[in-house]
């Protein structure tokens, strides 16, 4: 069968044994439930039953002249018809035309571009639009036979193409017989396969239930865009909002502010209610942190101008601290942090802010020398690397999430910088050890993986009422830092793929796990700054929210929206 007679025959299959239609209506009806209710609905190529007597204005898009005209002939003109290239799939359909898509079986297809044909629907899906697409597995009775024609995904796999832009919201998985059996069964008179058909069912049932994907045939998700570019608008404000509107913005000192701390003032309908107050105390990794994360998103293609007045104004205060003796009592990691800002800011603004920046910053100064020492740290850095795969330093606190995204966001990006990309298998080494170890089942990462016996021990005195232990903490910045170190890990030249983790890691801020956005929880634009093990918010020492923690959130945004994914 040619390619076009098969995308024709797709579109109104001829009937068949009841153990067969009974897959094709699990699939149909199994998407429609996770569709629901809209009001324009992008159909691309399902079999023509899928929408076919769903009420919605429907525009269907087939992959093929014939298909699409015999398309038009079964489901009548009250839908609107299209064809799209499917080894390149530009959809003609304007942007955000949709409320809902669906692809039931097309992914199958190893023609179809289907990472172009992802990207276009999100293109024409609107902002809180839904697309629904079903795949087969190698549990597919067809994959364990050896069908050449088909593509067949894991779950991994699966999630993978719609990562990071999109977030996973509800699933259905599909039982079908092993091979044998279901053609065994297929042979069989009709009234004797009914049987068969009510067991499938039970069984896609209770593999959905029971979350066993590995175990599926069929995989009917549900995905919806991030809305990435909405909540970095809303950070955006925040992070520059006049503190008694609970921003960071401090109109008398110009500057950003350090916190804002909290205190759980009751409960509404939706949640703890907070009451939020300034932090003006100077830590100087704070600002300096949300100063370079501003710059980011100021220099990246999706910067504008609206808060350069208040970020010119926040660069000048920190000018006026590097040029008298407050720079001799900035740690490390506020100078890193101000080299980044007031690099970019040159870039962005005037070479004023260079001035600044090369009393500390070489990496803009051509001496070779320098690129010899980046080599040299390079090399360094790449011995510190413990065969379980973390980086080893000095410090009780090496081996802490923060530190070693850290770590890996400076070698990927002195490889980058030198081009030296043999050492990103260092890097590589680090993030695996983190989603292997570190990322619980719902996507957060915990702050240390410790030994049983330590646990056990601080277990115990959390029972007592002592303060729970660091590794009881989820923070919304370890998400982040992640995030960034997979961003320069890829502009960097690396080629492991980590975007699955990437939105696992981005979902948990925002609740997809179930358990509530930490946005909208808060009610001032960004995240709450932490959750523990057991949801609690109330820690006496840890309630605040810290303007560095909006730093690398902005860079996070910067780099889904703008950057190597």
């Amino acid at each position: 069968m040619t390619r076009d007679a098969r995308l024709k025959r797709w579109v109104n299959q001829p009937p068949a044994s009841p153990i067969v239609e009974a897959l094709r209506a699990a699939e149909r009806r199994r998407a429609l439930d996770l569709l629901g209710t809209n009001d324009r609905v992008l159909d691309l190529a399902s079999e023509a039953g899928v929408t076919g007597g769903i009420d919605a204005s429907v525009t269907r898009v087939d992959f093929s002249p014939a298909a699409s005209e015999y398309a038009e002939q079964v489901l009548g003109d009250a839908n609107a018809f299209h064809v799209a290239d499917p080894e390149s799939p530009a959809l003609p359909l304007d942007a955000s035309a949709f409320d809902a898509a669906v692809s039931i079986g097309p992914y199958d297809w190893k023609f179809l571009a289907v990472e172009a044909l992802t990207a276009e629907v999100d293109r024409v899906l609107a902002s809180d639009g839904r697309f629904v697409f079903s795949v087969p597995t190698p549990q597919s009775p067809y994959a364990v036979a050896g069908w050449p024609r088909n593509r067949y995904y894991t779950p991994d796999e699966a999630l993978s193409h719609v990562s990071p832009e999109w977030r996973l919201v509800d699933h259905e998985l599909v039982f079908q017989y092993p091979y044998y059996a279901h053609m065994a069964v297929s042979t069989l008179p009709d009234r004797y396969q009914e049987p068969f058909v009510d067991l499938g069912e039970r069984a896609s049932d209770l593999l959905t239930a029971r979350d066993r994907w590995n175990d599926a045939s069929y995989l009917v998700l549900a995905v919806e865009p991030h809305r990435y570019q909405a909540r970095l608008d809303g950070a955006l404000d925040c992070l520059f909002r006049p503190i008694d509107a609970n921003g960071f913005w401090d109109e008398s000192d110009e500057k950003l502010l350090r916190a804002l701390d909290y205190e759980i003032t009751g409960r509404g309908a939706e949640g703890p209610l907070f009451s939020w107050t300034p932090d003006d105390r100077e830590l100087w990794r704070y600002a300096p942190f949300a100063l370079m994360g501003t710059m980011q998103w100021r220099a990246s293609a999706l910067g504008h101008d609206e808060y350069d007045a208040k970020i010119e104004r926040a660069l000048s205060y920190f000018a006026r601290k590097v040029d008298g003796d407050t720079l001799h009592e900035m740690p490390s990691y506020g100078v890193g942090p101000l080299t980044c800002a007031f690099a970019l800011a040159a870039d962005v603004f005037d070479d004023k802010h260079e001035d600044v920046a090369r009393s500390y910053l070489h990496e803009r100064d051509p001496d070779p020398e320098i690129g010899d020492a980046l080599s040299e740290g390079l090399w360094t850095m790449n011995e510190r690397l413990t065969p379980e795969g973390l980086f080893a330093f000095d410090n009780h606190t090496t081996r802490r999430h923060q530190n070693q995204m850290y770590a890996c966001w400076g070698f990927a990006r002195a490889a980058e910088v030198t081009g030296q990309a043999g050492y990103l298998d260092g890097v590589e080494r680090v993030l695996d050890y983190a989603i292997e170890n570190r990322m619980r089942d719902d996507g957060a990462f915990v702050w240390e993986d410790v030994s049983l016996p330590r646990r056990v021990r601080r277990d115990t005195t959390k029972r007592l009422g002592f303060r729970p232990p660091h590794w009881d903490f989820l923070y919304e910045c370890h998400q982040t830092f992640f995030v960034n170190a997979v961003a320069h890990y890829y502009r960097a030249g690396g080629e492991c793929g980590y975007d699955r983790a990437v939105r696992r890691a981005m979902s948990w801020i925002y609740g997809d796990s179930g358990r509530g956005d930490l946005v909208e929880l808060s009610g001032i634009g960004v995240p709450m700054r932490f959750l523990t093990v057991d949801d609690r918010l109330g820690v006496d020492d840890q309630m605040y929210k810290g303007s560095y923690e909006i730093g690398s959130y902005l860079m996070a945004l910067s780099n889904l929206l703008d950057g190597p994914f």
